[in-house]
């Protein structure tokens, strides 16, 4: 794990945790707020090493905290920029802005990132990445109901790559009955979840009124959490592939366009979902034992703890 301090004075410490040793790439969210706790951080690393995984790509998740309050933001976002700005230039390292960060935060690390430039495209509803993203999480959550032209979806937790989701749901003929905290408890067969990790906790999950969860954004899910759903009949989707959309523009070969990627996105989410639904033990295990079969072909020895909040 890379340690970073702030400024002087400032009390501001940073750090980036790589989640696989032997990795030559890695990538992730950075996030900033008063505390950042490893613990959690581990986890979003530990979803997106699953994603690559399940892409077949030896690349590490990686997860990256700044510990940081008014007025010491800004100059310690300049720091952490400054400290890792040779290793994205490299490609070792490709990080995006999460919460507490904005991509204006980054915009120098963009400026020298490996990664595909589609990403940061402009498209009707934000952009590439956006998009990217929301086709995963529409194709998984179709695959997985049998399609949702009339379907009833409750969206809870938001995000940049919300309007392009509200889109293709429209577009799919999906009906968004309820947003926000209300969709925890607003009857609809699909809910789509990611207002923060853990956020199904085993309390929730014995109220819920929906037939599969969605996740949007990374680890919606507790481990109490699925056990609970799970028991009742609720489906629980992998975080680690619902949103694993924008993966697919990190270094792509050839020449791809916008809406190949695109394709490429959609056809990995629902096809991997239509496999795992009738793994016995439920596709988010299915396809953590899928992600683990391929990493045990580059690495001694597997991280410990599955991606679950």
């Amino acid at each position: 794990m890379q340690k970073i301090n702030g400024p002087d004075g400032s009390g501001t410490t940073a750090f980036v945790l790589t989640d696989l040793e032997g990795a030559t790439a890695a990538d992730g969210i950075v996030r900033s707020a008063k505390k950042i706790l490893v613990d959690g951080a581990t986890m979003l690393a530990r979803s997106r090493t699953y994603a690559w995984a399940l892409l077949g790509e030896q690349v590490s998740g990686a997860s990256a905290g700044i510990n940081a309050a008014p007025p010491d933001h800004s100059a310690g976002v300049a720091a952490f920029v400054e400290a890792v700005t040779d290793r994205v230039r490299s490609g070792e390292l490709s990080l995006d802005p999460g919460k507490g960060v904005s991509a204006e935060d980054l915009a120098p690390l963009a400026e020298v990132d490996q990664r595909s430039p589609l990403l940061r495209e402009a498209r009707p509803h934000g952009t590439l990445a956006d998009e990217l993203l929301a086709t995963s999480v529409v194709a998984a959550a179709s695959a997985a109901v049998g399609g949702l032209d009339g379907r009833r979806v409750a969206i809870e937790g938001g995000g940049d790559h919300l309007p392009a989701l509200q889109a293709l749901l429209e577009s799919a003929g999906a009906s968004v009955v309820a947003s926000g905290p209300d969709a925890l408890t607003t009857e609809a067969e699909v809910l789509l979840a990611g207002s923060k990790a853990g956020v199904v906790d085993h309390t929730v999950a014995e109220q819920l009124p929906h037939r599969v969860i969605v996740p949007h954004a990374p680890i919606p899910v507790t481990a109490k959490g699925l056990a609970v759903a799970t028991r009742r009949g609720i489906v629980v989707l992998p975080d680690f592939l619902t949103t694993s959309g924008p993966l697919h523009a990190f270094r792509p070969e050839g020449t791809p366009t916008a809406d190949d990627l695109l394709e490429q996105a959609n056809a990995h989410a629902a096809g991997l979902t239509s496999e795992l639904l009738d793994h016995p033990e439920g596709p988010l295990l299915g396809a953590c034992y899928r992600a683990e079969d391929f990493l045990r072909t580059w690495q001694e020895q597997l991280p410990f703890g599955r991606p679950l909040a």
